[in-house]
């Protein structure tokens, strides 16, 4: 399990992986196991992947990355590179995240 270093510390204020989404800052295209698939609003609509056989062949190619273990892998959090300087993909325990670099 992941120990968060800010638990025990008072919360100041908190944004949401539903309030990003309802911003639409943050935009959910399905589900993955337990695992919500997500896309940066920056990546979806200027990356094209409002087109469904675009961002399946993204997502698949993505999780598979994410399978295989890597040297700074986390019991929190999983980044890899999909395109270099174009597309990372996250899996941080609450969703699967793809964005440009510029949006972490």
């Amino acid at each position: 399990m992941c120990k968060n270093i800010f638990d025990d510390m008072p919360i100041i204020s908190a944004y949401t992986l539903e309030q990003a989404i309802s911003d639409g800052i943050l935009v959910k295209v399905g589900q993955c196991g337990r695992y919500a698939v997500i896309f940066t609003a920056n990546l979806f609509y200027d990356g094209g992947y409002e087109d469904k056989d675009k961002r399946m062949i993204l997502v698949q190619k993505g999780i598979e990355m994410l399978k295989q273990s890597g040297p700074e892998d986390s019991d929190c959090m999983r980044l890899r590179v999909v395109e270099k300087d174009k597309i990372w993909v996250i899996a941080d325990g609450q969703a699967v995240t793809f964005m440009r670099p510029e949006d972490y």
